[in-house]
């Protein structure tokens, strides 16, 4: 809430279109309230959400559940995943069903055209909707798993008729890209990472709620970026 009025943006208005890269379950207090808060916003034609892989975790969780299969323990504890699923469990059915609907409509990648540029969102990896022979290379699995390098194009394999200017992603804490590009670890806040052919915004916002996490956490921030003029803005 703090960052969306930071930025000035009003869903109402129209004036702005904001995209949501996924990652709404786990690693927080309040991840279940996050959830109901996006999905609110998502409501309007002018919100766009794509899925992450923390929302696909919290995904097979649930089918588990309906299996009546415990959920995973890397998603469960290493995650933190365990308020998520405490707090979805207290739930009522059909506030649960409305969750589990809404992570499986979510998108896995979106085309966004800012004047002349066109770029494409995803959580971490391009996705085209496997057609044709993309299917081996681009596929939703690696739209919201994979972890581009610093230097990498990630549209080499796509021939198709659109020409990208880069690829939006969340996933990879942005202290990684700068690291490997510097070759060295930067102790400083965590801003958005400008490659080649991608611009990672993800600050590190979920250690934010982790001291034990050491530096990670003292550099984190949420991060949101202006496509018109590329700012950035940041909140702890």
């Amino acid at each position: 809430m703090i960052l969306l009025s930071e930025i000035g943006f009003d869903p109402a208005s129209g004036a702005d279109e904001l995209y949501l890269l996924g990652d709404y379950a786990d690693w927080g207090s309040h991840s279940i309230e996050t959830i109901g808060y996006v999905m609110d916003l998502d409501e309007s034609p002018h919100v766009h959400c794509l899925i992450g892989n923390h929302d696909i975790m919290f995904l097979q969780a649930i089918e588990d559940d309906k299996k009546m299969a415990f959920p995973d323990m890397n998603w469960y504890e290493a995650n933190k995943g365990y308020k998520t699923w405490d707090d979805y469990e207290r739930l009522a059915d059909e506030n649960k069903k409305a969750i589990y609907e809404w992570l499986l409509s979510l998108q896995f990648s979106v085309d966004i055209t800012v004047g002349d540029r066109l770029y494409m969102a995803a959580h971490a990896y391009p996705y085209f909707g496997n057609r044709g022979n993309l299917g081996r290379i681009y596929t939703k699995n690696k739209a919201v798993w994979n972890r581009v390098r610093f230097d990498e194009d990630p549209f080499a394999n796509y021939h198709g008729k659109k020409k990208y200017n880069a690829l939006i992603i969340g996933h990879t804490p942005t202290s990684y890209f700068r690291a490997c590009k510097l070759r060295k670890i930067i102790d400083e806040p965590n801003t958005v990472f400008f490659g080649k052919k991608i611009i990672a915004i993800d600050c590190g916002a979920k250690a934010l709620e982790y001291p034990d996490i050491g530096s990670e956490q003292e550099n984190a921030r949420l991060a949101a970026l202006r496509l018109e003029d590329e700012k950035c803005f940041y909140v702890r």
